[in-house]
């Protein structure tokens, strides 16, 4: 008979806690304690090991899919944590992969799409490189206890180093286009999966957030993507879908507002693939008036001369 993988996910803490209560409760003898514990113990073990193989084959069928690893090591731990837990995890060596691909420096394909020349991430990083050395500075010279200093200058470094893999996993997760759907990203900390068959409408419309928020964030029945406080196209869904935030879901959504470096490109290659129509701003009135000044000059220009001679 096939054990779920839901109780099996809460039969592992069980076994431990149980092994744990006979060890500090000392309810039974030590020859029982000792015999059950070893049975317990061998039950740990086997299962532990049956659900990191599974979390392993997991991870191969995903990276056979066309997952990214980090998203391939995800999905592999859900076997055996609960998501949140599962996605908290891998932020660890998500952060890691990210700076190695950021040294590699592949150029984007012409189906990926970048979206963070305005966000804020860029002016915190720059931040953090100009203050860590005082703040190195500052422990060397106010600490006298060297292993307070130490643990203080590791904890900076790996801090600047988090905050440089959060900034380098927004350059390399761009927005993707997919054989069926476009794969969206704010760097390691939001992503979703649209399909092009559930893209009602798309249009280019720069929007101001209400608080500048940076990242994802979900308002009414909207989501958006944002960097420096703006979004500059939006999707109107057939049906709502949600997105997958730092630990949880977001509601489902009708709306996504997407911030992008190149936004009338990408609106067009995913109406293309999508098969409609990406509605890109008219020319405003000034620009209107500019051309049609521009367009009278040029027709003035050979009576003006004329009359120079």
């Amino acid at each position: 008979m096939k054990i779920p993988n839901r109780l099996l996910k809460r039969l592992f803490p069980a076994l431990l806690l149980t092994e744990a209560i006979l060890v500090w409760t000392h309810v039974l003898d030590a020859g029982t304690a000792v015999a059950i514990g070893a049975v317990v113990e061998s039950l740990t073990f086997l299962l532990g090991l049956r659900q990191i193989v599974v979390a392993f084959l997991r991870y191969r069928q995903n990276r056979a899919a066309g997952f990214d690893v980090r998203s391939a090591l995800e999905e592999g731990l859900t076997v055996i944590l609960p998501r949140r837990v599962a996605r908290i995890i891998a932020l660890e060596p998500g952060i890691w992969i990210c700076l190695y691909q950021w040294v590699k420096r592949r150029p984007l394909t012409s189906a990926e799409f970048s979206y963070s020349k305005r966000s804020i991430v860029g002016t915190v990083l720059a931040f953090v490189l100009l203050t860590a050395p005082f703040e190195i500075l500052a422990y060397e010279m106010l600490l006298p206890w060297a292993t307070v200093r130490l643990l203080l200058l590791l904890a900076t470094i790996y801090m600047a180093l988090w905050v440089i893999g959060l900034y380098a996993s927004l350059k390399v997760m761009p927005y993707r286009l997919e054989d069926e759907g476009i794969r969206l990203h704010y760097g390691i900390l939001a992503d979703g999966y649209i399909p092009y068959r559930d893209i009602a409408k798309i249009w280019v419309k720069q929007e101001q957030t209400r608080d500048s928020r940076e990242g994802l964030a979900v308002s009414g029945d909207s989501a958006y993507l944002t960097a420096g406080g703006r979004t500059d196209i939006t999707l109107r869904l057939h049906n709502p879908r949600t997105l997958d935030g730092l630990l949880a879901p977001t509601t489902p959504v009708i709306y996504i507002h997407l911030v992008a470096d190149q936004p009338d490109a990408l609106a067009r290659a995913l109406a293309e693939r999508a098969g409609l129509k990406a509605n890109t701003p008219p020319l405003t009135p000034p620009a209107l008036g500019n051309l049609a000044a521009a367009m009278l000059c040029v027709c003035a220009l050979p009576t003006a001369c004329a009359n120079m001679r």
